[in-house]
């Protein structure tokens, strides 16, 4: 009888690799045959060279110019979800959902419901971004609480939340198993929520690179670990207050580096290098940090430009909805109506005006009947790689 000799525990000062004792079949050979890694308790404190600081200060100098002119914007808010709609579409790829921003914007319109997978997909994600900002706001600390309430909102129940399967980085392209499902992920998730809010010397955002990190590989929960472990990026920056919202895509940088991002990844794993990938992650919120300042300025300058557009006496409803295209830059009458207080009869006649100033373009063909965009503000948005920041 053919016997499976099981690999021998392998361990760097990061981790282990516990061998797959169940589920093989679904599992790539090459990661069976290395087993799930299993990360060791972070550090309470991690020796950097003055160029990490230095890297790290200049992240935290960024974040905080951000924040400042999010802040200053007519309407913060709407910074904020066209952050998190662009998030979501970039996180959706993960699942195998491709698709333009538009179609996102269209899927969450109220009354169209274009017939595809993306509805129901990016609204889950939007649910989770939501219910973990929320539970921020109210104070809660409790981290498992937390991530648990985030993994909730993509389905199912709180006593379901919990991984139950193998999974494994890098998609089609397999590269790392994450731990173990059942009690190993869940108890290394509690020991990292303890991490989490103990004192440590750790620098703030080199504790965030290491717990997005640690995020990544554990992947503790049984659906929306990879939008998880990005959205705990924008959670942890708002619970620290280094942040006031959701204003830092940090999908774009990651898609954009994924080659790199993975090999990084791996390595911390297989040598437990912690300054290699905390200099990297901080590089990463500096370049968006910057990117998104700049991206700040264009739909500013763009907005400007509409309002200018406008003929004749501009009223307040009128200033209103276009300074919610930034957040919304595809839209109908019902939204309108329902972001704004007014009858959609109302927000029909504002959305002919804007049409005659050319701030709006028709969608007519279905499923888009009756919706409505802003090219100039869609555009800026919609770059795969928007506005690079050059030093």
């Amino acid at each position: 009888m053919e016997t499976t000799r099981s690999s021998p525990v392998r361990s760097s000062p990061a981790g282990m690799w516990i061998p797959v004792r169940d589920g093989r079949d679904t599992v790539p050979r090459r990661l069976v045959a290395e087993g799930a890694f299993l990360p060791k308790p972070l550090p309470s404190d991690v020796l950097l060279s003055s160029r990490t600081h230095r890297g790290l200060a200049d992240a935290q100098e960024a974040l905080g110019r951000l924040d400042e002119a999010t802040v200053r914007l007519l309407d913060p808010s709407a910074l904020v979800r066209a952050t998190q709609v662009r998030e979501v579409q970039r996180s959706a790829r993960l699942d195998g959902i491709s698709t333009a921003l538009l179609e996102v914007l269209v899927s969450q319109l109220p009354g169209v419901r274009p017939e595809t997978a993306v509805e129901p997909a990016i609204t889950s994600y939007l649910r989770a971004g939501d219910t973990g900002f929320a539970a921020v706001r109210a104070g809660v600390t409790d981290h498992v609480a937390l991530m648990s309430a985030v993994a909730t909102a993509f389905g199912g129940s709180e006593t379901e939340v919990w991984r139950t399967h193998h999974s494994w980085l890098g998609g089609s392209d397999p590269f790392l198993l994450a731990s173990p499902p059942g009690a190993a992920s869940r108890a290394a998730f509690e020991q990292f929520a303890a991490w989490s809010v103990g004192e440590t010397e750790v620098p703030v955002l080199a504790k965030v690179a290491l717990g997005h990190f640690f995020h990544e590989v554990v992947r503790p929960f049984r659906h929306g670990n990879g939008h998880i472990a990005r959205l705990y990026v924008g959670l942890e920056l708002a619970r620290s207050g280094v942040l006031r919202g959701q204003v830092l895509p940090l999908s774009t940088w990651i898609d954009r580096n994924l080659g790199e991002y993975r090999a990084r990844v791996r390595l911390l794993a297989d040598e437990g290098d912690y300054e290699q990938w905390i200099a990297f992650f901080a590089n990463g919120i500096r370049t968006v940090s910057r990117e998104e300042l700049l991206l700040i300025t264009k739909l500013e300058a763009a907005h400007e430009a509409l309002h200018h557009r406008l003929p004749g006496r501009r009223t307040g409803n009128i200033r209103k909805v276009l300074t919610s295209l930034i957040a919304t830059p595809v839209t109908n009458h019902r939204q309108i109506a329902e972001l704004h207080g007014i009858t959609t009869k109302n927000a029909g006649d504002l959305c002919a005006r804007l049409v005659d100033a050319g701030v709006l373009h028709r969608l007519d063909e279905k499923p888009y009947a009756k919706a409505y965009y802003a090219p100039d503000l869609l555009r800026l948005l919609s770059l795969t790689d928007p506005l690079p920041y050059r030093t």
